[in-house]
């Protein structure tokens, strides 16, 4: 489901750029910024930098019930995803680059939400410090690009699983005799 989402909104984002920026193989892709190729795509690449899990919503364990039996399952794991949007462009286009970073920024702004098979994701830009920008692209492998950290919320993990099940219990049939 995550290749799913990203490549959705990479698509998405693609489709947006491609009036300003018409390219044959398009604009926009998901992708591994930090190959370390020597020769660079020109494009946006949308990569996915973290998971973390969203704790908002709850953790505890669910129990659905029907009219003779009950099902104890797991709730399902919300999650949040930390995406780096990156104008991996050469050093000869780096103008270029930030204007494709300016339009995605436009983007972002006024696509604040998509639908994907009836699910609401959001996505909003993520300020960094000094420090994590550092951080992060010396992870990636050292060459900053010029990008933007964005989160998408609202990712829904659920394997709808039983953990275990029973009757419910009925009052007892007591009779009295003498």
């Amino acid at each position: 489901m995550i290749r799913r989402i990203l490549t959705y909104y990479a698509a998405s984002l693609d489709d947006y750029l491609h009036h300003k920026f018409p390219q044959p193989e398009g604009i926009a892709e998901v992708g591994f910024i930090g190959s370390g190729a020597s020769e660079k795509p020109c494009k946006l690449i949308v990569s996915l930098v973290n998971i973390e899990r969203e704790t908002a919503g709850g953790i505890s364990a669910g129990i659905s019930r029907n009219s003779s039996d009950y099902m104890r399952t797991f709730a399902p794991l919300l999650l949040n995803l930390d995406l780096m949007i990156a104008a991996v462009y050469d050093e000869k286009r780096y103008a270029e680059s930030l204007s494709v970073l300016y339009e995605s920024l436009l983007f972002i702004q006024s696509h604040p939400y998509f639908e994907l098979d009836g699910q609401k994701y959001t996505v909003e830009i993520v300020t960094l410090s000094v420090q994590d920008i550092n951080n992060i692209w010396t992870t990636l492998g050292g060459q900053y690009y010029p990008s933007v950290m964005c989160k998408l919320r609202r990712l829904a993990v659920d394997a709808e699983e039983a953990v275990s099940s029973g009757g419910i219990a009925r009052e007892p049939s007591v009779s009295v005799t003498k």
